[in-house]
């Protein structure tokens, strides 16, 4: 028996150990000279890992890994918001040198804190052994096997066009281009950007710590957002299953693996009821997989229209946008959490009076978890209130079993949760001053979900949670007095009240089992929420609740696939051993089958079915290279020869359309960017409608006095008149234009002006 548990054990350790080097072989032949790109990426993030594992070391000293693969996007948050303070205080301009000297300078100062140089080799030695080691090089080889595969995916569609892609890179241009912080908003010269861009501009810090150009950047960005969700995921779900007691490495990866491919890849049932079942109908299997993210509102059509998207399909589309980049440390900031929750209960063992310790109160940890609430401030204002109140569930729980059901619990849980908001507050207020709130008000829903309908979307989650539910309330904690007999028995199970076996969860289960209610609660929660109420934006008719549910039920898919993850191990190695525990294991592999159609189709679709005679490379701004090269040679031109941010007139437009192409290619401010998204941004039409009569006047007035005027209200530097320009202002006035300048750049289908005035 022993030899029979020993060979997987040994045969997952061999697979581990092997990952790392095989990855670098693998995708070192597919991505040929491409590959650099990754290892120069890669390599970053290594050298911020170690920088910043004395940190982690203390924080995740129970975790199998130490926190290294957690140190690599703690050392980012912590460097790129210091850089950005630095920025706002106009001390320093994001370039190369200042980066690398910021990071490095924090970095040193983490190992001068949390080690000290004389204890350094000392402290070390405490973090290298073997069984660390296998977590360390398991975690690492599938975040490099992930971040490779999915830069060769990539590769496939590299283009930056589409859907969000022109306002997210034209963030990160001109971020880069701004130097300090706020930067200009490209599409309304004059203003700064009045969005959440602090993901944008952790990009373009690692763009600028890696060397690479922008347009290969991005790629490579998508990939590490891909990357990061699987290795975190694993590592997190790993550790709460070895929180739980759970022992050996096959199951602790196995239900790591698992969290990491349902957050990662997986998707909702909609592919398998509308695209698997359909090939065996009439009309066949002609599924298209954005449909799974549109499905309410739009089978069957109706006014309430929504949106319920999930990360492989924002990897797939690859937009780098505000919700995308967050995961990276909304994971991290779970993997705080969960990491804390174990050490307060270590930390208070034996503390059951009433009196109140300051270090039980406040702990170093509520620096970090403030920390990642202020940047969700700055990145995803929605994750703001959505992990804020996961903190207090953990800081409740956690109460609960240090002191039980008394005053402390609700006096220690208030401080602590107070100190976080404050904290939070405080280090995002340079942002929050100069940021004009986009949102406006809550007001109750006046649509609804069918049941259909959210059993098509989180029925495998929700299966899920019942079994996880009826295992720990019901079936194992029955077993104690079915061992009993007569009236003991009959007055234990009587004793055994709902309210009785919520409390025995919360106070004897393990920490694993409680962090998993946690996640499936406050889950069931943020898909709940739309139902009753939404926040009303721009998008009001027809689609007053979709970005309301698309935010919060996002987070919500990773917090379902987190749980699902530990909870398809957790009940397998359950106390219960009745034969409906069989049910319930079948039950769930089916479920954990399901979702993971969805990836078949999504990623041929949008990858051209893998195909290696249509790989592209990474070049995100090849596609204007091909189809507009005029355009392509322009914006080439403006990159080598304009410093700084003046402003360069072309045709604004509708959003997700081509227009507004050399602002957001090149990080140069217009005048008028797309409609839609400064409307939401700026929240006054009127701004915006003026922009636009500003702009075709300047194209297609014959009033040349008048458009001197124009040009000088806003600063205008260069004009440009292309194929776009031209579709756009039919009446363009060619002449007056050339007439107000000198033609610095031309070519067939584009003209560059310098203003002269």
């Amino acid at each position: 028996m022993e030899k029979t548990k020993a060979f997987p054990e040994f045969l997952v350790k061999c697979l581990s150990y092997f990952l790392l080097p095989l990855s670098m072989v693998l995708w070192g032949i597919k991505l040929k000279n491409e590959f650099i790109y990754v290892l120069k990426w890669w390599a970053v993030f290594l050298f911020i890992g170690f920088l910043f594992l004395p940190m982690t070391f203390r924080i995740f000293s129970t975790f199998t890994d130490k926190g290294f693969m957690f140190s690599k996007i703690i050392g980012l948050a912590i460097s790129s918001f210091i850089f950005w303070l630095l920025s706002y205080a106009k001390l320093l301009d994001i370039t190369p040198a200042h980066c690398w000297s910021v990071t490095v300078a924090a970095g040193l100062a983490v190992y001068v804190v949390f080690f000290g140089w004389k204890k350094f080799y000392r402290n070390i030695s405490g973090i290298i052994d073997k069984d660390t080691f296998f977590w360390v090089f398991t975690g690492e080889g599938l975040f490099l096997f992930s971040l490779s595969f999915w830069t060769y995916l990539r590769g496939f569609n590299p283009k930056i066009e589409g859907l969000e892609k022109f306002m997210d890179y034209g963030f990160v241009n001109s971020i880069l281009r701004s130097g300090y912080v706020p930067p200009k908003d490209m599409w309304f010269a004059g203003k700064p950007i009045n969005y959440y861009y602090f993901g944008q501009y952790v990009t373009a810090f690692l763009t600028r710590l890696s060397g690479l150009e922008t347009e290969i950047s991005y790629n490579v960005m998508m990939a590490t957002l891909f990357a990061f969700s699987m290795a975190l995921c694993f590592t997190i779900v790993s550790n709460m299953l070895r929180e739980h007691g759970i022992e050996g490495e096959c199951p602790a990866v196995a239900g790591g693996l698992i969290a990491a491919v349902l957050v990662s890849i997986g998707g909702n049932l909609h592919s398998f009821f509308y695209g698997f079942l359909a090939k065996f109908t009439k009309e066949g299997d002609k599924y298209w997989f954005p449909d799974a993210t549109r499905y309410i509102g739009y089978n069957p059509p109706t006014d309430d229209k929504t949106i319920h998207e999930f990360p492989v399909y924002s990897f797939v589309v690859s937009d780098l946008h505000a919700h995308v980049i967050n995961m990276i440390f909304v994971l991290t900031l779970i993997g705080v959490l969960l990491a804390v929750f174990g050490k307060l209960q270590r930390k208070t063992l034996g503390n059951q009076d009433d009196k109140y310790r300051l270090n039980e109160i406040f702990f170093p940890e509520i620096l970090l978890i403030s920390l990642f609430i202020c940047i969700f401030q700055m990145s995803n204002y929605w994750d703001f209130p959505i992990y804020l109140t996961v903190t207090l569930f953990v800081f409740i729980c956690a109460g609960i079993r240090n002191y039980g059901f008394r005053k402390k619990t609700t006096v220690v849980t208030v401080l602590r949760f107070v100190a976080v908001l404050l904290l939070s507050l405080l280090f995002a207020l340079p942002f929050n001053l100069s940021f004009e709130k986009i949102a406006s008000t809550v007001r109750l829903a006046r649509n609804h979900s069918l049941p259909h309908q959210l059993l098509v979307l989180w029925g495998y989650q929700l299966t899920f949670v019942i079994v996880f539910f009826i295992a720990i309330l019901y079936a194992e904690q029955n077993t104690a007095w079915k061992r009993l007999r007569g009236t003991e028995r009959l007055k234990a199970r009587n004793e055994l009240t709902f309210t009785v076996r919520i409390k025995n969860v919360l106070e004897k289960f393990s920490t694993g089992d409680v962090f998993a209610v946690i996640l499936c609660v406050s889950a069931m929660g943020l898909v709940l929420i739309p139902e009753i109420v939404y926040v009303k934006d721009i998008y009001e008719n027809g689609y007053a609740r979709a970005n309301t549910m698309f935010k919060l039920t996002y987070q919500a898919f990773i917090m379902f696939g987190l749980a699902c993850g530990y909870i398809f191990i957790r009940i397998r190695k359950s106390i219960y051993k009745e034969p409906k525990l069989v049910l319930a294991k079948a039950l769930t592999v089916i479920m954990v089958i399901l979702p993971m159609i969805y990836p078949f189709y999504a990623i041929p679709s949008w990858y051209k079915n893998l195909d290696p005679q249509k790989y592209e490379g990474l070049d995100g701004l090849a596609f204007m290279k091909n189809s507009n090269p005029d355009d392509y040679e322009l914006v080439c031109w403006l990159r080598e020869n304009v410093q700084g941010q003046p402003v360069v007139l072309e045709a604004n437009g509708d959003s997700y359309t081509y227009n507004c192409r050399i602002s957001m290619a090149t990080g140069l401010p217009t005048i008028q960017g797309w409609y839609t998204h400064e409307w939401l941004w700026r929240g006054d039409i009127t701004l915006i409608q003026e922009r636009i009569s500003d702009v075709k006047a300047i194209y297609e007035s014959d009033d040349l006095e008048m458009t001197k005027e124009l040009l000088r209200k806003y600063s205008v530097e260069y004009i440009v008149i292309g194929k776009t320009e031209h579709e756009t202002f039919p009446e363009l006035n060619e002449k007056k234009l050339m007439g107000l300048g000198t033609v610095v750049f031309e070519r067939p289908n584009a003209k560059l002006i310098k203003v002269e005035y």
